[in-house]
């Protein structure tokens, strides 16, 4: 007989991969009811990230996110830290903790001034791990640098520049909204679902302009 274990396939894995992410990222952005390019204005501010607890000294945790680089986070008291049952503390972190930090980000300095930090389950980590050791593979992400025909090139937050192709199968989402290959322009910062090979695109999910820092 054999016995069937959550989260240890790839499948399993990326579905709770796709609902982590989906909590650690959330979008403001004031749009117009025509979905068109030229009317659609709006601004996203990145407000959370989820990651694995790497060092923890006094209020400064450092953590590795899945997208190959690291984030330090300064905590203060009004930082509300949730736990899995009970509150808990920033001396009861520890390497290898999951957590998701939602605060101001400053994506050049990698630090994040956390308003409230919340452990995640354990297997949380291995959902993780599994994204980071993907990251370009099955998956990228990043900020819109060139649109050419069938091609976009986006620059990774890990500094390196990845080119992927979208045609007719590829799907496209406008903050989990259906959307066209028309809304995507330079400056979006966008996720994307890649096919076998890293070539193509299966899925593009444009998450807004970003705010510069």
């Amino acid at each position: 007989m054999t016995t069937r274990t959550n989260l240890q396939t790839p499948r399993a894995i990326g579905i709770a991969a796709a609902l982590l992410l989906a909590a650690a990222c959330t979008a403001a952005q004031d749009t117009q009811s025509e979905a068109q390019p030229a009317p659609r204005i709006g601004i996203m501010t990145r407000h959370g990230l989820a990651g694995v607890v790497t060092s923890v000294s006094g209020s400064t945790i450092v953590m590795d996110i899945p997208e190959n680089v690291s984030f330090t986070i300064q905590s203060s008291l009004s930082t509300l830290m949730v736990g899995r049952s009970a509150p808990f503390a920033i001396a009861d972190l520890h390497p290898g903790d999951p957590i998701l930090v939602n605060g101001d980000i400053d994506e050049q300095a990698r630090t994040i001034q956390a308003h409230t930090i919340t452990l995640q389950p354990p297997f949380s980590a291995t959902i993780l791990e599994h994204q980071r050791a993907n990251f370009g593979k099955t998956w990228t992400a990043g900020i819109v640098t060139a649109v050419e025909g069938n091609s976009i090139t986006v620059a990774r937050r890990d500094g390196q520049s990845q080119t992927f192709g979208v045609d007719e199968g590829t799907a496209w989402r406008l903050h989990d909204q259906p959307a066209t290959s028309s809304m995507i322009r330079v400056g979006e910062s966008i996720r994307v679902q890649l096919r076998p090979g890293a070539s193509l695109a299966s899925q593009v999910s444009i998450q807004g302009m970003t705010r510069p820092n």
